[in-house]
C-alpha cells in the first residue's frame, strides 16, 4: 500500500510540477530591443544637392541628430520611417533605401533599440514638427 501511495505522489508531482509552474529557478521577464528607424535625408533643390537633414531635438537627449523614431505595432519599417519624417520634418520622401542596422544595446543610454537606417531623397526643404525643435540642412563639410 506505502508503495503504490508513493507510487501515485510521483505520477501527480510529474504530472502537476509543469501544469502549475513551480519551478525552483525564476525567469526573468522577456523584454524585447525597441526598433526604430531613422533616415539619412539628402535635399536638392532640382539637380542640385545642398545637403543632408539634421534636427536639433526639443526633448531629451538634446542635441543634434538625425531624424527618426520608433516602429509602431503592425507598421512596416518602411512606412514608419516615411510616416516618422513627415511627423519631425515634413518631408516626402523618395528614392527611399535600406542603410544599416545598428544594434549594439549599449548605443542608447535610454534603452536596448535596434534601429533601421535609410538613405532617401527630398526636393522641399525641412520644417520642424513633432520632437524636433529645429530642423534644417546642413552641407557635409559642416557635419559637427
Amino acid at each position: 500500500m506505502l508503495s503504490q501511495i508513493k507510487k501515485y505522489l510521483f505520477i501527480f508531482t510529474i504530472v502537476l510540477v509543469p501544469i502549475t509552474g513551480f519551478s525552483q529557478e525564476a525567469k526573468p521577464a522577456h523584454k524585447p530591443p525597441i526598433l526604430t528607424t531613422t533616415a539619412i535625408i539628402e535635399v536638392y533643390q532640382g539637380s542640385q544637392f545642398k545637403g543632408i537633414v539634421l534636427i536639433e531635438r526639443g526633448k531629451a537627449p538634446f542635441g543634434k541628430a538625425i531624424p527618426g523614431g520608433k516602429v509602431e505595432y503592425g507598421e512596416t519599417v518602411e512606412n514608419a520611417v516615411r510616416r516618422e519624417m513627415m511627423e519631425e520634418v515634413n518631408l516626402e520622401l523618395q528614392d527611399l533605401k535600406q542603410f544599416h542596422v545598428y544594434s549594439e544595446p549599449s548605443r542608447d543610454f535610454r534603452h536596448h533599440s535596434i534601429e533601421v537606417t535609410h538613405l532617401a531623397k527630398a526636393f522641399d526643404l525641412p520644417a520642424a514638427g513633432d520632437d524636433a525643435a529645429k530642423a534644417f540642412v546642413v552641407r557635409l563639410e559642416d557635419i559637427p
